[in-house]
């Protein structure tokens, strides 16, 4: 990422660009995850956090698109394994919250 930093990017950024998770987090509710997924490298905690739709029923036509698998033929850096620990390592961390 350039050192110049905008403070609101598109898509269209995503598409010439790499930024860090944290300018992604920032951003996120302004960008298409269809985009952030296919343009930009990104960790299994990212992606399990703010990509992954595990709700059938999440109102999202393309709810069913936002699994694992999908994910992992986008970002080819992360391996299953991976993936799965932070998953659990999420799911564990959440439910640890909510019981408090």
């Amino acid at each position: 990422m350039n050192a110049y930093y905008k403070e609101n990017i598109t898509d269209s950024d995503l598409c010439n660009e790499k930024y860090s998770i944290d300018v992604l987090i920032k951003n996120i509710n302004n960008l298409n995850l269809k985009v952030v997924l296919s343009t930009q490298i990104l960790t299994p905690q990212f992606c399990i956090k703010y990509i992954l739709d595990t709700s059938i029923e999440s109102g999202s036509e393309n709810s069913y698109i936002y699994d694992k698998n999908y994910i992992l033929r986008r970002q080819k850096h992360i391996t299953s394994e991976e993936f799965d620990k932070c998953y659990m390592n999420y799911v564990n961390n959440v439910n640890s919250i909510n019981t408090i």
